[in-house]
């Protein structure tokens, strides 16, 4: 009876009669019991499409479908407690036929029942996507419907197939930075696609770095194993173990701090003069004020660390994480190089704290920083 109460704690939510309990409740229910969160997906959809039309549920309608298929389904419990006899609430009136719906699409072939008697067609295959943004200066965590846990870094997109337990793999398209801990099932491999490489995982936790216009792509694990590829050169597989960490870096070679194994380097442009270099190496902590932390996956603990980095690339990190823009007016300071960690600072007392390690001028107008 698991997703019974995961549907009517969510019901309460959506309706605006869920207490704190109920939300806690509820979160609670989604991480210990992912097979709940389809049923709460589908639920969502019934609610967004019922208030598009601007219906309400119609007591004598649901009715009609109990009658209907009354055979299959066994009478759900009352649970109605004493006090909650007194407190109006959509899903009390109507839970079983809630319920009833919400579990039609696996026993009718796909006729879902919405807040009216017509059945409606299967969505467009482009209409079962979803589609996750975290903003510039945010970072999101998500539960996908297969239970697989995502942390989004600022400024990244997630898309995915709220369908996926239906489908043979698991897939979803990354463009940003996102930390995954999947959810283990050897029979759907789970997929991420970049813009410049794809992991396929049975289950297991790591970090992908893959923003737009950047030269470096990075994937760090943590536990597990996963099976990465290159999508200029499909045919090579890269298997990576347990803190090791995978960087694709493009028309650049490494810095000098950078500890690695040069897996190879390659015109993969067809003559054009674009070249890749590949590179797995162990993660390495970094030391701050005798703390250590892992670089790659700090920030899903809102710590952002940087070791060794100029301000030329930092400028880029520091744009999303404060939801600023950075202009370098002095070339002369683009090469500085920083060691840090800011947690809960604001971009004025980021740069005040930077300004100690290296003599710079700034300037702050609304969201605009001014370096000279």
């Amino acid at each position: 009876m698991i997703e019974y109460k995961a549907i009517e704690l969510l019901a309460r939510k959506l309706a605006g009669e869920a207490t704190e309990e109920d939300l806690a409740q509820l979160d609670q229910l989604l991480i210990a019991h992912p097979e709940a969160v389809f049923y709460a997906e589908l639920l969502m959809q019934v609610w967004r499409e019922g208030k598009e039309k601007d219906t309400a549920p119609s007591e004598k309608t649901y009715q009609q479908h109990i009658a209907r298929f009354q055979p299959a389904f066994e009478p759900l419990p009352d649970t109605t407690t004493e006090e909650e006899e007194y407190r109006p609430s959509f899903f009390r009136r109507n839970k079983r036929a809630l319920a009833l719906c919400l579990l039609l699409p696996l026993l009718a072939a796909g006729a879902v029942f919405l807040f009216n008697h017509r059945s409606l067609k299967a969505p467009a295959k482009n209409q079962s996507n979803t589609e996750l943004y975290a903003e510039m200066g945010s970072r999101k965590t998500i539960l996908l419907p297969d239970g697989t846990q995502v942390w989004l870094n600022a400024g990244s997109h997630l898309r995915y197939d709220t369908g996926m337990n239906q489908k043979d793999t698991r897939s979803v398209e990354l463009s940003g930075e996102a930390f995954f801990d999947v959810t283990k099932n050897k029979e759907k491999p789970f997929i991420i696609q970049t813009g410049k490489i794809a992991i396929k995982v049975l289950g297991t936790a790591f970090n992908v770095r893959a923003y737009p216009g950047e030269r470096l792509t990075e994937a760090t694990l943590l536990r597990g194993s996963i099976e990465l590829t290159v999508n200029s050169r499909p045919y090579q597989k890269i298997i990576l173990k347990p803190k090791e960490k995978f960087a694709l870096i493009e028309e650049a070679p490494l810095k000098p701090s950078v500890r690695g194994v040069n897996v190879s380097m390659k015109d993969t442009s067809g003559g054009s003069g674009h070249k890749e270099k590949l590179i797995i190496q162990d993660i390495q902590p970094v030391h701050i004020a005798d703390k250590e932390y892992v670089e790659e996956t700090s920030w899903t603990e809102n710590n952002f660390v940087f070791q060794e980095e100029t301000l030329e690339e930092l400028a880029p990190k520091l744009e999303r994480w404060f939801n600023v823009t950075i202009e370098i007016d002095n070339p002369a300071l683009k090469g500085f190089h920083f060691t840090g960690v800011f947690h809960k600072e604001t971009i004025d007392e980021a740069l005040l704290g930077m300004q100690m390690i290296k003599p710079f001028k700034y300037k702050i107008n609304n969201n605009h920083v001014l370096i000279n």
